[in-house]
């Protein structure tokens, strides 16, 4: 859907609860976005006053009922000012969670807004049992709106959900601009791998495709960065292999980390099974680097390939070494990449840009429950 700002729409000065699980700092890939999005309200002086909420905490899973609770509270102390809930939705408990957050400000009359981003949200639907099928139809269909990733999240969300298209609007994720990199002293190759280690991540076949021997012929040497709980699984498969000394293993970094990281790779990775919007394939993207990815969420709508970057279908290892060798060992190629990268960025997934596409959003949610809250009264009054 695109979002039409109409005059009558001007946006409400109310405050803005941005309910996130993880907050800024343990959000992972939705908490570098907040943060993002934050950093540029806090640059605005017209932007919304706004609060960060963190239902579920860093700790234990048995720690988050009380994050959870004290969450309750701070929107409850919050609803007369009539904020709106900008609710960040995933899979499993992240949606039982909002959907208790969503019924309680739907009951203060708070005008809601869901953004999913979930991997394959659609997926997670169908193993549900009718009765509680039924709970999460009634999440999103009760949110004056809601907005998705890319075009397969929003079929699942109008189809299998029964949402109005015009309450649904597809918004890219977005990444700040990166400041100017200093010039790259003459190296191998750098490919960079950003991400949680995990099979969904394609950490195993990326580590496949790094040993095959057409990328032993070429000269590169490749960082993967990212922590999880199987991180000593995926250093064993890397030390029984011929290039364990062209690949160092990270742990998870921050975000200073990262941008040096960026500044100093040439190709970004993400053989993925399943995203919603990898952040990092747009922080690639912003950096100018030469992007190797798979079709999976909404990457195929990010990434034109053969002009801002090469998709590989994932799990096939073959087809991954092929096109690292190929960027590895082609200049031209990887040059021609970057600059398609570099203006695809600008194209639609600059930060500074983001707050503006948001705020319609945000407005028509606002006017709905305001219209609605209108035609109770009246009907009352009657």
């Amino acid at each position: 859907m695109t979002v039409q700002f109409r005059p009558d729409m001007a946006p409400l000065r109310s405050p803005v609860l941005i309910i996130t699980a993880g907050g800024l700092e343990h959000g992972g890939g939705i908490g570098r976005m907040i943060g993002y999005l934050t950093d540029e309200w806090h640059r605005d002086l017209a932007a919304p006053a706004f609060e960060v909420m963190d239902p579920r905490g860093p700790g234990p899973y048995w720690m988050w009922p009380r994050r959870f609770l004290a969450t309750l509270w701070r929107i409850h102390r919050r609803a007369r000012e009539c904020p709106l809930a900008y609710i960040h939705v995933a899979g499993r408990a992240s949606t039982w969670r909002k959907l208790l957050l969503t019924a309680y400000c739907r009951l203060r009359h708070m005008p809601v807004v869901l953004h999913l981003h979930d991997n394959d949200y659609e997926r997670f639907c169908r193993t549900l049992p009718a009765p509680f099928l039924a709970l999460v139809r009634w999440m999103f269909q009760t949110a004056d709106h809601t907005i998705v990733l890319g075009e397969a999240a929003k079929r699942t969300i109008t189809g299998l959900l029964g949402v109005p298209a015009d309450r649904v609007s597809i918004l890219a994720n977005a990444v700040p601009a990166p400041a100017p990199a200093p010039a790259k002293a003459p190296a191998p190759v750098e490919i960079l791998f950003l991400g949680q280690l995990s099979r969904r991540k394609g950490v195993h076949d990326l580590i496949e495709a790094l040993d095959q021997p057409n990328m032993r012929d070429v000269q590169w040497h490749a960082t993967i960065a990212g922590g999880g709980p199987h991180q000593e699984t995926f250093e064993q498969q890397l030390a029984e292999t011929a290039v364990a000394d062209r690949v160092t293993m990270l742990g998870w970094v921050d975000r200073a980390t990262t941008v040096s990281l960026l500044n100093r790779a040439d190709i970004l990775v993400l053989p993925s099974y399943a995203e919603g919007m990898a952040m990092s394939i747009l922080e690639g993207l912003a950096h100018g680097l030469c992007v190797v990815c798979t079709p999976v969420g909404a990457h195929a709508e990010v990434i034109e390939h053969g002009r801002s970057g090469l998709l590989v279908e994932p799990g096939a290892v073959s087809q991954l070494s092929e096109a690292l060798a190929q960027t590895v060992a082609d200049g031209e190629l990887r040059a021609r990449l970057s600059v398609g990268a570099a203006e695809r960025f600008r194209a639609g997934f600059d930060v500074a840009t983001y707050p503006a596409r948001l705020a319609p959003i945000m407005s028509m949610a606002r006017h709905r429950r305001r219209d609605d809250r209108d035609r109770v009264e009246l009907t009352a009054e009657r």
